[in-house]
């Protein structure tokens, strides 16, 4: 049934905005950077790749001298238990976006101008968006990183105060190294897309300072809800660690493995799930047979492959082979009951069982004896 949408277009915001740095930036808000992570809220909850985003970012400020800031689109009040998660993942400040239409599903659209009056008020010299999160890179006009670690590294010169440096890394197309971005060097804000990492680290406190930016919805909609229904790829696009498995091993081998899934965990088809593969970003992707795994990952990332018998050989990006033995068996199950040391928050726990027939001894191309691979540097971009 067609209905009006509630998501409107958005007003700049009332409060007037700091005016944007444009060509060379102040050099005093060079050494005083800020960090912008836009919160993806499901049924009111910020998603774990948001707080993992804000985890990173705490971690690489801490160093680099930037203040982080949650960016929250709300209709409403925020709840202040939402407000201490958000602090303690490693928020500095709340920028709270309230209007009406901005409690729904974010489009550029509808919400587009809200994020560009929260960059008016508080210029980012970096723009974390999380795994799975609102699409609303383009409307910032940065640099963009789509999928991309963040590293301090040392400065060419010296900064004011001594403030670190710190680069994006995302892959070449190739996977054979990485290329380094840095915001300093191009004096223009970058975007990028973290990934979905493990749970966030409890690197700042619940006492998280709140400030509101007041959203006007015009009195003309412009947008109409044709229709709506749930997403049921979204478990794809938000998964830490993702196993997809090739359905020419037939439906017991998925069947297994999704049983055998702990929270955390997320086992699919991938001839089902096209658009969550297109948006995932995992931590961990592994890739049971012999159908090639196409995801974007970064270089911290870790891709394995379990292969059967006469399969062709992995990609050369792939970390772990574990090759199936030919009377196959038990290794499914084996497989299925090592699925639990993969849950977040599962290190500590004791290593799984290795199927029969386990990983390769040798190392695949890309990596080297059991360590990460340690893809050569490539040039700023």
């Amino acid at each position: 049934m067609t209905a009006k949408s509630r998501a409107k277009l958005i007003q700049r915001s009332r409060a007037k905005p700091l005016p944007r740095s444009r060509g060379n930036p102040d050099p005093a808000r060079r050494s005083l950077p800020n960090l912008l992570v836009p919160i993806d809220l499901r049924d009111g909850e910020p998603t774990l790749p948001s707080l993992f985003a804000l985890s990173e970012g705490r971690r690489v400020a801490h160093v680099a001298g930037a203040t982080v800031f949650a960016i929250v689109f709300t209709e409403s009040r925020l709840p202040e238990a939402v407000a201490a998660q958000l602090g303690r993942a490693g928020a500095d400040k709340v920028l709270l976006c309230e209007g009406a239409g901005l409690g729904a599903p974010p489009l550029d659209a509808t919400h587009g101008a809200a994020l560009y009056a929260a960059v008016e008020r508080v210029p980012p010299l970096l723009v974390l968006f999380p795994a799975g999160g609102p699409g609303l890179a383009a409307r910032l006009g940065g640099a963009f990183a789509a999928v991309a670690d963040l590293e301090v590294g040392e400065a060419a010169v010296s900064l004011a105060d001594g403030v670190g440096r710190v680069f994006i890394r995302r892959w070449r197309g190739d996977h054979t190294g990485y290329r380094r971005i840095d915001p300093v060097e191009l004096e223009r804000p970058v975007v990028a897309v973290m990934p979905a990492g493990g749970p966030p680290a409890d690197l700042g406190t619940g006492d998280v300072e709140i400030e509101v930016i007041e959203c006007l919805t015009p009195p003309k909609a412009g947008v109409v809800e044709l229709d709506s229904e749930a997403d049921d790829q979204a478990a794809v696009a938000l998964a830490s660690v993702l196993v997809t498995v090739d359905p020419a091993l037939g439906p017991d081998a998925l069947a297994a493995l999704a049983a055998a899934a702990p929270a955390g965990v997320t086992v699919v088809d991938p001839t089902a799930a096209p658009a969550g593969l297109a948006a995932a970003a995992p931590r961990l992707a592994i890739a049971v047979g012999a159908r090639e795994l196409r995801l974007t990952n970064t270089p911290r990332g870790r891709v394995a492959v379990v292969a059967p018998p006469g399969g062709a050989p992995p990609r050369p990006s792939a970390d772990v082979l574990w090759p199936v033995p030919p009377s196959g068996g038990a290794f499914w199950t084996e497989l299925a009951a090592g699925l639990g040391a993969l849950a977040p928050g599962a290190a500590s726990a004791a290593p799984p069982k290795v199927p029969s027939g386990g990983p390769a001894k040798g190392p695949t191309k890309g990596s080297s004896k059991g360590q990460p691979k340690k893809p050569a540097k490539g040039p700023a971009s």
